[in-house]
Parts: C-alpha cells; sequence; structure tokens
C-alpha cells in the first residue's frame, strides 16, 4: 500500500470561538484532531494537509459559514492517507438524521484523512476540522440513531424494554453509553426528536451512595450541575433514573433498576 508523506510544516494556533485556527507559514502539514481545528486555506495551489484522530473516531469536516459541496472546487478530501483514498463528496454523504440547522458535512470512516487544496479560494475560505463519532442508522431492531444535538456526537433511542442494567449493557455493546444528560437544551432536543411519550432511562443512578446521584456513563454528580426532578422528584420510589411523562412539566422521576423501560444511548467525541 503506497502511503503519502507529509512534511510537517511550522504553524501556530490562536484561539477563535470554534476551535483553533492553524496558522500556517507554509503550504500543508500533518495535525493530530482532538478538539475542533480550523484551517485558513492558503493562496498557494497544490496544499496538502494530513490529518488524524483516536483510532476509535472519525474526522467530520465542514466549511465556516459556507457549503461543503460549493467548496470542493477547490479542495478534496480523501477517506484515508493512502494515495488513492477515495474522495469524499457531500452530496453521496449518508448521515443519521441530520438537522436542518446543521453546516453540511463530510465524514470520514476511519480516523485519518487527507485534504488537497487543487486551486487558491478566490476570498477566504476556512475549513473546519472535527472529532466525530461513527453515527450508525440503528443498533437494530426498535431502534434508531441520528445527529441530534450537534453535528459530531451520536444519540441512539432503543425502544426494546429492558432493566437498568440490560439498557446499560446494550449501550456499552454497541459502543455507546447510557443517557447522562449536560443541560435543558440537550434534552429538550432528545424529547424533540424521540418525544417524551416513552420513559427513557438515563444512567443517573444513587447506586453507591443513597441520595448522592450520579451519572453512571461519566461519574459526575448533578450537585452543581444540571438537574431537572419532576415535580415532588425523586420519591425514594428506587435508584435509578427515567425521563418522566407523568407531568406535564416533564423532568425526571427515579423508579426501581429493575423496572422494563426503554433507553437512550449516546456516544460523544
Amino acid at each position: 500500500m503506497k502511503i503519502l508523506t507529509v512534511c510537517i510544516v511550522a504553524f501556530a494556533f490562536v484561539s477563535s470561538i470554534d476551535g483553533n485556527v492553524a496558522s500556517t507559514r507554509n503550504c500543508g502539514g500533518r495535525m493530530f484532531v482532538d478538539e475542533a481545528i480550523i484551517i485558513d486555506a492558503t493562496t498557494q495551489q497544490d496544499c496538502t494537509w494530513q490529518f488524524q484522530t483516536k483510532e476509535d473516531r472519525i474526522l467530520a469536516f465542514t466549511v465556516v459559514g459556507g457549503n461543503v459541496n460549493d467548496a470542493q472546487q477547490f479542495f478534496s478530501i480523501h477517506d484515508g492517507v493512502d494515495i488513492d483514498s477515495p474522495v469524499l463528496l457531500a452530496e453521496k454523504q449518508k448521515i443519521a438524521s441530520p438537522r436542518k440547522d446543521f453546516p453540511q458535512a463530510v465524514y470520514t470512516t476511519q480516523p485519518s484523512a487527507i485534504v488537497r487544496f487543487k486551486t487558491a479560494p478566490i476570498s477566504n475560505l476556512q475549513l473546519k476540522v472535527q472529532k466525530a463519532v461513527n453515527c450508525p442508522a440503528d443498533l437494530g431492531a426498535n431502534t434508531g440513531c441520528g445527529r441530534i444535538v450537534d453535528e459530531i456526537s451520536c444519540y441512539c433511542v432503543d425502544y426494546n424494554l429492558r432493566t437498568h442494567e440490560g439498557q446499560t449493557t446494550s449501550c456499552l455493546d454497541n459502543g455507546f453509553k447510557l443517557l447522562a444528560l449536560e443541560s435543558r437544551t440537550e434534552e429538550n432536543l432528545l424529547i424533540g426528536a424521540w418525544g417524551n411519550v416513552k420513559r427513557y432511562w438515563t444512567s443517573l443512578t444513587d447506586n453507591l451512595n443513597e441520595g448522592n446521584w450520579l451519572w453512571g456513563s461519566t461519574g459526575t454528580g448533578i450537585v452543581g450541575g444540571y438537574f431537572n426532578w419532576a415535580i415532588n422528584q425523586p420519591d425514594g420510589s428506587g435508584n435509578c433514573v427515567h425521563l418522566n411523562d407523568a407531568s406535564p412539566q416533564g423532568g425526571w422521576n427515579d423508579d426501581n433498576c429493575a423496572n422494563l423501560r426503554e433507553a437512550i444511548c449516546e456516544g460523544q467525541p
């Protein structure tokens, strides 16, 4: 297999609202992607970048303030670092349940990619590179997945009824974790996508210490963080928490971990 070797060039990082900006002194280079990176298109032609991220993640490419499909006249994105790696095209992407307000993105199938700037753009062009989770269409029967909250994470709803432990294991077996909520926005987006008519298990429990509620998927507590208990909850009904549909206000409800419920799994970059 032929491997394209790219020389490492000097570059500097400056802060940006959308991530790090790589200000290159020369054309092209090799970069590891952990946090979001924004590359300013060079005014030179035939400029090549090689990107790599963690082995269990993929790469997502968007154009800042623009459209990937329109911008691809200036560059090509190759899926992998082989010199003959296939070119990723925006119109051929199959993305699970993309939100209409997301920027158009292309995704690799592996943790590496090559970007070749073929011609210099006539105006400022910035390419945003992010580490992302692979998002399948589903995890099997009675499930569905989508990029619900942002363009780099993935959430999967599972309508199969299982205990809290069973849903935790099912998520892990599929490379995901049982849901841990970080904000009202995240919760509202999930409810908007799949409704709150089901009582989805989350990873929130107080199994280790009664009254000390921890997200099992992240090991973090809700003290000082986000919480959304339903009215008169928790009421001591159990040690595991599901999204509540018993009241118009919604919220969370503690329940017996042995009860059979649906669940939401999540994958974060």
